[in-house]
């Protein structure tokens, strides 16, 4: 990615941004995407996390020097009357040094252009809107695979972040108020700052809120813990993942809560959504998001993997009342039954009311979709769909109900709907016994040793791959 001129770029991205908004088909030509991939920009890497609820944004970029980085927000688009939130600048693990900035106290409902700043870079102006009130819209990816790889076009960097930005894209075709990315993990491949950098260039993703969890390709390398700037990151763990934490955040009605499902100590990550829910008390739903698929069953010889995962998540969604998760991992397209304590409770339909209990869903990969039939599905799964076209799914929200329409891209119509209501704060969710308590305590505290473990070999192998990281902030997670 090379520097282009900011005046171009600045044309580029009002065409691109009117083009979107007035046409639902928009795509943008191989042109206009090469002067986007060559712009200052893209190889800047802004992205705009989630904040704490719609209050806050969380700024994230690099630059090839250190300075002290700040966001100008404004609500004209001139930036005549800004504001200026400052932040931090970290070494990142490639040379160039990652900024953080939170803007805080904005205000919902309202429209805000801002520019990212930091040494002698200034960027363009963008913009984003907060919402109101309980409804709104997102989009759920995962596995979008950024690729590093110069030898074949269709895995190159350039390549899969566009394949991305088309998707995004193809989502506002169906419904042009998202205002929420969900990207369950493997945003990377290798886990490289280069493709964190591709994952962001599209000038799209600059006005719309993103959040990631971490998946097990992220792993791979130290530059996602640079990369993110994440709200309410759990501070009090013991062991936890070198590259990130669990995180929590609100937006409408809903309590995301994002987990690190590489990270085996179930201890930790109960207490961290206990003390999640007692910060948001009154949020009716409760959403949560992590990387590895847990009941499709689609693949044999991760089957001994999934059925530790669900010792440790299973109980945790029961516990407290999870009402609809999201993952990734397998590549494959599932959505189970309402499942509590491991058993259907109900079986899954279009509409669901009440249900006594979570429903797991899994999306196809973005970047790398398996249509390959490679075990019958397990008693769990209520609707599953193979294809070898990358899927996107599109969330709406509500106060009363959370609809999911799932789409193949250049699809018009979604190849599968459903729709969880709660006509109360706690719908039909059960309550866990005391002595199912108690067993979900001693396999927790398992898992926090096995964590220990784990994150020695995790040290083991960012080391052989010239990692410079210290051993004890791997394994405990510093």
């Amino acid at each position: 990615m090379k520097t282009t001129s900011k005046k171009l770029l600045s044309v580029l991205l009002a065409v691109l941004m009117l083009a979107t908004t007035a046409i639902p088909s928009f795509a943008m030509s191989d042109i206009a995407w090469d002067l986007v991939w060559e712009g200052e920009d893209a190889e800047a890497g802004i992205i705009m996390f989630v904040g704490s609820d719609e209050t806050e944004r969380n700024f994230s970029w690099y630059s090839d020097t250190q300075s002290e980085p700040y966001v100008k927000i404004a609500k004209d688009v001139l930036m005549l009357s800004s504001s200026t939130f400052k932040g931090t600048s970290v070494a990142a693990p490639d040379g160039d040094y990652a900024n953080k900035v939170t803007v805080s106290g904005l205000e919902e409902g309202t429209t805000y252009f801002y520019q990212c700043v930091s040494g002698d870079y200034t960027s363009a102006v963008y913009s984003f809107k907060t919402e109101s009130g309980t409804d709104f819209s997102a989009m759920y990816v995962t596995d979008v695979h950024i690729t590093q790889n110069d030898d074949t076009k269709e895995n190159s960097l350039k390549e899969t972040s566009y394949r991305f930005s088309e998707t995004y894209e193809a989502a506002l075709s169906q419904n042009s108020d998202i205002s929420l990315i969900l990207s369950t993990g493997d945003q990377a491949t290798e886990g490289l700052e280069s493709e964190y950098k591709a994952y962001t260039a599209s000038p799209l993703f600059k006005s719309v809120s993103i959040s990631t969890a971490i998946g097990n390709h992220d792993r791979k390398g130290v530059a996602y813990k640079t990369f993110t700037n994440m709200p309410n990151e759990d501070t009090e763990t013991s062991v936890s993942s070198y590259v990130g934490k669990d995180y929590w955040f609100v937006k409408g009605d809903v309590l995301f809560l994002i987990m690190d499902s590489n990270n085996g100590n179930g201890a930790d990550h109960a207490a961290f959504i206990e003390r999640a829910i007692e910060a948001n008390p009154d949020v009716k739903w409760r959403v949560m998001v992590c990387h590895h698929d847990l009941y499709s069953g689609r693949i044999p010889h991760r089957e001994s993997e999934n059925k530790l995962l669900r010792m440790i998540w299973g109980p945790i969604a029961d516990e407290y009342g999870i009402d609809l998760v999201l993952l990734g991992h397998s590549h494959y397209y599932t959505v189970t039954n309402v499942l509590y304590n491991n058993k259907n409770v109900t079986d899954f339909a279009p509409e669901m009311v009440d249900p006594a209990g979570t429903v797991y869903m899994v999306s196809c990969s973005l970047g790398r979709p398996r249509d390959d039939e490679e075990i019958g599905l397990n008693e769990w799964v209520g609707f599953d769909y193979l294809t070898e076209n990358a899927t996107y799914n599109v969330l709406d929200f509500t106060k009363d109900s959370i609809t999911v329409n799932s789409y193949e891209l250049g699809e018009d119509e979604p190849f599968n709907s459903y729709t969880i209501t709660k006509t109360t704060n706690n719908g039909g969710h059960q309550e866990t016994g005391a002595l199912q308590s108690l067993w979900n305590g001693f396999v927790r505290g398992c898992g926090k040793i096995y964590a220990l473990f784990n994150n020695i070999g995790v040290y083991s192998d960012l080391k052989e791959d010239g990692y410079d990281v210290d051993f004890f902030d791997c394994v405990f997670g510093k």
